[in-house]
């Protein structure tokens, strides 16, 4: 399997750790941190490898403690590093074929890179007439910004109103009192705007919550509101009317989908043009069928040649194998896929939610989370072997 550098490097303290060579020291940049033997640890090394990583795992250690944890890691790094050199690994047949599968993908990824989205870049000419074709899909629905506190019976929510209509600080209430666990550290708002018909962040889908906050004005405070979860007092902090997107408000999005379509066409293109440069043939017919083992099945999954064959191996085995250890890791890889090598950015945002949905409380699950957050950024890490 492939994943992101940087996500390996989220990983580092409870997966395979990437080489400290990676990182680059220039004399005098630093002063050491820690030394394995005459190799020097640098605070440079240090911010190197934070680089890499995705937020929330800066933010984990960026405390004395994970500091502590991160130079570790390091230090164990490099003792691997140096013992797979003392064992004769790097002469192993099998070190070698994977360094020449590294360089012939790493061939392949820029040639797609350089040629491929060369040609897939829109012009402005396109993007106003993808805007002028679509405006539909640029109109933002009417939203309510809205704050609410959760709390299990109906008397402790109107006591609760009360207090507010007596002066008492709403969101110091709900911090207090709220069950809601997504919106009390941040004073009981919701996170994100609140559309007729959608979900509730944090609460899922809620009706009675939506209709509810949809019958206030600014400022307003609601009647206690029963939903599955409980009693809710809603206050309504912004109503947003129907509005629709600029074209450059929606530049972005239009960009990543007409790219997404030219790409496609563009790669299809090429593709046709070389299997005719390199006479192309077909000796026999494959039968299509899936290997028989989980191992099997998910190894031809990671070695298929193009990313479609990879989805789908993978899809396989998420259906066959639903209760293998590894299903989750196959579910990831294809949102993966999607996002790295396709570029379908909404296909992969689906599946990433499906597996956050499914395997919620997984080592990849931050990953996902990551991933939805970051992949249309159009930050390209190089692809790290795991």
């Amino acid at each position: 399997m492939r994943i992101k550098k940087r996500l390996l490097a989220a990983l580092v303290l409870i997966a395979v750790p990437a080489v400290l060579g990676c990182a680059k020291e220039k004399a005098g940049e630093s002063a050491p941190v820690a030394k394995v033997g005459n190799k020097s640890i640098t605070q440079a090394d240090m911010q190197a490898r934070l680089d890499e990583m995705p937020p929330f795992m800066k933010q984990q250690l960026s405390t004395p403690d994970g500091q502590k944890r991160l130079v570790d890691a390091l230090i164990e790094e490099e003792m691997i590093y140096r013992e797979a050199l003392a064992t004769g690994l790097d002469k192993s047949d099998e070190y070698k074929k994977e360094i020449e599968r590294t360089k012939r993908d790493l061939l392949i990824r820029q040639y797609y890179e350089k040629v491929v989205e060369a040609k897939a870049t829109p012009t402005d000419a396109e993007i106003q007439e993808y805007y002028d074709a679509n405006r539909k899909e640029f109109v933002v629905a009417e939203n309510v910004t809205a704050r609410h506190i959760l709390v299990k019976t109906k008397d402790e929510a109107l006591r609760l109103r009360k207090q507010v209509e007596q002066g008492a600080d709403f969101a110091e209430l709900a911090g207090k009192y709220s069950l809601d666990a997504s919106s009390k550290s941040a004073g009981g708002m919701i996170g994100g705007p609140i559309q007729r018909g959608g979900a509730v962040k944090g609460l899922g889908a809620a009706p009675e919550f939506v209709t509810a906050a949809f019958a206030l004005n600014e400022g307003e405070l609601s009647q206690p509101v029963q939903t599955g979860k409980g009693f809710h007092i809603i206050r309504v902090e912004k109503r947003t009317p129907e509005t629709a997107k600029t074209l450059e408000e929606a530049r972005s999005d239009i960009v990543s989908k007409v790219q997404y379509s030219k790409r496609k066409t563009a790669r299809e293109e090429i593709v046709n043009e070389l299997k005719s440069k390199y006479k192309v043939s077909y000796v026999t017919e494959t039968s299509g069928q899936a290997p028989d083992t989980p191992e099997q099945l998910f190894k031809t999954a990671s070695e298929a040649p193009t990313a479609k064959d990879k989805i789908k191996y993978y899809e396989q085995f998420v259906e066959k194998y639903s209760k293998n250890e590894r299903a989750y890791e196959a579910k990831f890889m294809i949102g993966f896929t999607m996002a790295e090598e396709l570029k379908d950015y909404d296909a992969a945002e689906k599946v990433f939610k499906e597996f956050l949905r499914d395997y919620p409380n997984t080592d990849l699950s931050d990953d996902a989370k990551w991933m939805i957050e970051n992949m249309r950024s159009g930050a390209q890490p190089d692809l790290k072997g795991e």
